[in-house]
């Protein structure tokens, strides 16, 4: 009898072992699907532009979000969180959502333009966007609500603002704020206040053609 029930309880001993062996391949399966998932996987945080900013702005973590990404070999070339030194300056126009390059941030001052805001008499296309660039001419007042022929004052000046108007004057035309050179400054001044008509031509961007 003692015999019998040994040989019994010999195939469940059996049948349990290849249980437990069955179960540690998997767990040991998925541990290793596991590793080769966590080996591969080189996803770090990243900073991207919240907002389209303009060549020469003084940027902060404010102007930026960060987005999770596997760059690979190109992780070295663009900024992370904690990376960007107070009081920097991009050297080229950022696009919503694009990376940011460590080259196109400097914490030294090297733009030597000035910021002006234009109301351009005439009317400004609807694509106008902050980075585009423009040409700025003005035609000076003369007698009797005439203008003399107009001139260009600037070339390539960089859109870094459009202000919109609201209320009973909001069918005007929207406030520009552009960059434009120091030594620029002064004559749009000067039109502003002797209400010269000041004009916003958009520039060809031919890469976007």
């Amino acid at each position: 009898m003692v015999e019998k029930i040994r040989r019994l309880r010999m195939p469940q001993r059996a049948g349990r072992q290849k249980l437990i062996i069955g179960i540690i391949l998997v767990v040991l399966s998925l541990l290793g699907v596991r590793l080769v998932i966590d080996s591969n996987n080189q996803t770090e945080d990243f900073l991207v532009a919240a907002n389209p900013i303009a060549s020469g702005s003084i940027v902060t973590a404010a102007n930026f979000r960060v987005e999770h990404l596997n760059l690979s070999d190109s992780r070295d070339i663009y900024l992370k969180p904690g990376q960007l030194d107070s009081g920097s300056y991009l050297l080229g126009g950022l696009a919503v959502g694009q990376l940011i390059p460590k080259s196109l941030v400097s914490s030294n001052i090297v733009d030597a333009r000035e910021p002006v805001i234009i109301r351009s008499v005439m009317p400004v296309p609807l694509s106008l966007k902050v980075g585009d660039h423009v040409d700025v001419w003005i035609s000076t007042a003369v007698a009797n609500n005439k203008f003399s022929t107009p001139v260009s004052i600037v070339l390539g000046a960089e859109v870094e603002g459009i202000i919109q108007d609201s209320g009973v004057i909001g069918n005007q035309e929207p406030k520009v704020q552009l960059l434009v050179p120091t030594e620029a400054v002064p004559a749009i001044l000067s039109a502003i206040a002797s209400k010269d008509a000041l004009s916003i031509v958009l520039k060809r961007n031919l890469a976007d053609e």
